[in-house]
């Protein structure tokens, strides 16, 4: 890993013993501030006197690192620059007008410009979130303006406690945002919500420097201070750090830096040292060493990785395992040994699903045999019977003979399903001829119910005084026939029906006149009925055309006179509004000056024409 670190110069150190390994000495010699371009290892550094300068780590002849400057860019007013995260070529420019610009490096083109506020405060310090889709720009009066790269439109103006001095967003969360404040205070503000949502205001006792967070540990915030401290924040927590987490030395820090992986990190302070720790044992340094002689160090970064060197480190680091069970594999960073034994070990898996599956055909034979072994069946099985013969000899078969009765033979065994079907045979024949007697019995009782009817109707236009004892006798002979096995209403079905079948001579003499008669009193009664409604019906739809008619005629005279009414009231309206405005416009007139110039030449011909008349009358006489 390497080091870079920029005061009056900029100088490329290794992280192991923070050995120069290069440097690049400014011609004007003032302090630089820089930010690498993406995960590239090129980076910008800006100057508020000389401008712009794209610079670039590149291997020599000698096969060690060099820094070198690529191009120059004059822009006027220059006084923080951020580079893109995932766009080559992007920097975002804060000037000391208040205005942000984005240009691209290469060309030279201008992308477009963010407008100053109205106080025209410094853009101090500005930074691309994770996905290049928000710049975050803190100004000197501790604002801190959220500009979309998108929208091209200023989104948000952020205040924390109204000194902030630095702003940095989250490596890998896109709205997280962690402000340093000159009065030492450390915050964490999401962008998304609106909130901050971790606010450490004693962090240090003097003006904080710089924060710095990593991609890999994205709880993990380190803040350095002019107070000579270090703080190691876990941002889960919403309170301060223990006394583990904070660091003393004996210089004010000005700025830090944590590695990709969040195991190491380096400050640097005014004195020009460059300080390293590992986070694992905080309690001495690993190296500490005077880089910038006596000059405060601007900033410190880690030199990103190349794309070669980081899918090497993460298959290593992937692949840096030893698998111990029974010398089964044994997998290292430069030989992999494989035994026959290599296939169970890959095919034996920690998922659920997996374990499932292995348990399944036990289960499913457990299953099988327990269905096939322990059976039960709700409903009745014949083919069940068939396979079980009965070993009783004592029980009797029930066979129907062609008598219609029954006959026990203990010298020969049937099979259950005869014995049961002659059963339910036998049993649906007797219920047959049951129910063909009570459909019998239920004729003769209706046939005998139709005689006593004629006979009490023949009685009662002869002997008037017999039908009650007929009526009586009717009664009786009805509740004999209701208390058969068959239902009442079943059997007055059965006699009806019987009675019309087996009877149509007797039933039809005796009242086709009776129903001749019937129709033509109903029919009439009927027309009567009808011409009744029809009638009545008229006349209340006659009513009706006159109630609607007297109705119509009063809505309309009604309308007429609200029509007459509203139109009187508006024009009402429109003369009180028409004297409002005359007396306004008099008014007017009366206080205009030409108005009142006028009035005074016309008193005054008034007056010199009464005076000529005056003096034609004196004349005359």
């Amino acid at each position: 890993m390497y080091l870079i670190s920029t005061s009056k110069k900029t100088v490329l150190s290794d992280f192991a013993d923070l050995e120069t390994k290069s440097t690049y000495v400014h011609a004007n010699g003032e302090p630089t501030d820089f930010q690498f371009s993406g995960q590239s290892r090129v980076f910008v550094e800006v100057d508020k006197k000389a401008g712009l300068a794209v610079m670039r780590i590149k291997e020599n002849q000698q096969n060690s690192l060099e820094v070198q400057r690529v191009r120059k860019l004059t822009i006027d007013n220059a006084f923080s620059v951020c580079c893109a995260k995932t766009v080559s070529n992007h920097i975002a420019i804060g000037q000391s007008s208040g205005f942000v610009k984005l240009f691209n490096f290469r060309t030279a083109e201008l992308i477009h410009r963010f407008p100053a506020n109205a106080s025209r405060s410094t853009v101090l310090y500005l930074d691309y979130n994770c996905t290049d889709e928000y710049i975050a720009a803190v100004l000197e009066d501790g604002k801190i303006n959220i500009c979309g790269t998108k929208t091209r439109q200023k989104i948000d103006s952020v205040t924390i406690d109204e000194q902030s001095t630095l702003a940095r967003f989250h490596p890998r969360k896109r709205f997280q945002l962690a402000v340093a404040s000159y009065k030492g205070a450390v915050s964490l503000y999401d962008l998304q919500s609106k909130r901050t949502t971790f606010h450490i205001s004693d962090a240090h006792s003097a003006p904080c420097r710089d924060v710095s967070m990593c991609a890999s540990q994205s709880s993990l915030l380190v803040s350095v201070g002019y107070d000579c401290k270090i703080n190691i924040f876990d941002i889960r927590r919403s309170k301060a750090q223990s006394s583990s987490g904070r660091l003393n030395y004996s210089h004010p820090l000005s700025t830090v830096t944590l590695s990709e992986c969040g195991t190491y990190f380096c400050a640097g302070n005014l004195k020009g040292e460059l300080i390293t720790y590992d986070m694992r044992s905080t309690r001495t340094p690993l190296a500490v060493r005077a880089v910038h002689d006596g000059c405060a160090v601007s900033r410190v970064a880690f030199v990103p990785a190349p794309a070669e060197e980081q899918q090497s480190s993460s298959f290593s680091s992937s692949s840096n395992v030893t698998v111990d069970a029974g010398n089964v594999a044994r997998v290292t960073a430069t030989t992999v040994e494989q035994t026959p034994s290599d296939e169970l070990v890959r095919q034996q898996r920690d998922s659920f699903c997996d374990f499932l599956d292995a348990q399944r055909p036990r289960i499913l034979d457990r299953m099988s045999t327990r269905l096939t072994t322990t059976s039960r069946r709700d409903s009745f099985d014949w083919d069940t019977l068939l396979t079980k013969p009965i070993a009783d000899d004592g029980r009797q078969s029930i066979c129907p003979t062609s008598s219609g009765h029954s006959s026990s033979d203990g010298s020969s065994v049937e099979t259950i399903q005869q014995t049961h079907s002659s059963a339910l045979r036998e049993r649906n024949m007797s219920a047959d001829a049951n129910k063909l007697k009570q459909i019998a019995e239920t004729d003769e009782t209706s046939e005998l119910h139709e005689q006593s009817v004629n006979c009490s109707v023949d009685s009662d236009k002869e002997n008037p005084p017999m039908a009650a004892e007929i009526e009586e006798k009717r009664r009786l002979r009805m509740l004999s026939a209701s208390r058969n096995s068959t239902p009442h209403h079943v059997a007055s079905t059965a006699s009806k029906v019987s009675t019309m079948q087996l009877q149509p001579q007797q039933l039809l003499p005796k009242t086709s006149s009776n129903v001749s008669s019937v129709a033509s009193q109903l029919s009439d009664g009927c027309q009567l009925d009808v011409r009744k409604e029809l009638i009545d019906l008229r006349e209340s739809l006659e009513e009706r055309f006159v109630q609607l008619e007297r109705d119509v005629k009063w809505s309309a005279e009604v309308n007429k006179f609200q029509m007459f009414t509203q139109v009187a009231n508006y024009w009402k309206q429109q003369l009180e509004n028409t004297q409002e405005i005359r007396d306004g416009l008099g008014m007017l007139l009366r206080s205009d000056r030409f108005t009142k110039e006028f009035y005074r030449l016309r008193h005054e011909n008034d007056m010199l024409r009464a005076q000529v008349q005056q003096l034609r009358g004196e004349q005359d006489n």
